[in-house]
């Protein structure tokens, strides 16, 4: 059976060669207190930090106390008042706080893309969306591969970001932050072509 990682990286082209991040998994799991994903682990090596037509982006997880550098994080250490998304987010019959949400992505609408960390197992969270439209907490039980295959295909009944461009694209692009950043310094802004 095909995994979710291996469907999504058929689903996005990527934009230029430099694709991909290493990460010391064992070092980046000891600083955060838990085992990653495993389709995120995979997301990582084939295409890594970046974004996805300049609209999702995909953050490492950086063993740093530096609030300016994106990241993957905990909610409550990105955000000083907790209120500003909600109180908590309910899954099941359950309600997390900012605590039990590691934010892994963002959109360029502000929205927040974060797994629920339930336990011990990150086969088991599912991917929370903070929609900045919707000014809500929504979550969505799989996993992070399969959620932007499925948004990206056009597979929820609602999209669950606030810009809705993304969804059903034939061939969505992935650009790493490197690349973008080379072809920065040549005067070429990907994004704005389009």
């Amino acid at each position: 059976m095909r995994s979710h990682a291996d469907a999504l990286s058929s689903l996005l082209v990527p934009y230029g060669d430099d694709l991909g991040d290493e990460v010391d998994w064992a070092e980046a799991e000891a600083a955060y207190g838990v085992e990653f994903p495993s389709d995120y682990k995979e997301f990582v090596r084939r295409f890594g930090h970046g974004t996805v037509e300049g609209k999702i982006c995909v953050m490492l997880p950086v063993a740093t106390a530096e609030p300016a550098t994106r990241r993957v994080a905990y909610l409550s250490d990105l955000v000083r008042a907790p209120s500003t998304y909600g109180r908590e987010v309910r899954f099941g019959s359950h309600a997390y706080g900012s605590d039990h949400m590691l934010v892994w992505g963002e959109t360029d609408s502000a929205d927040v893309l974060a797994w629920v960390v339930l336990g011990p197992d990150p086969a088991t969270w599912p991917v929370a969306v903070w929609a900045r439209g919707d000014a809500a907490w929504v979550v969505h039980p799989c996993g992070m591969a399969e959620f932007l295959g499925k948004l990206l295909r056009g597979e929820f009944p609602e999209c669950p970001i606030s810009d809705t461009s993304l969804v059903g694209i034939p061939s969505p692009r992935f650009l790493h932050d490197r690349e973008e950043e080379r072809l920065a310094e040549h005067g070429v802004h990907p994004w704005d072509e389009d």
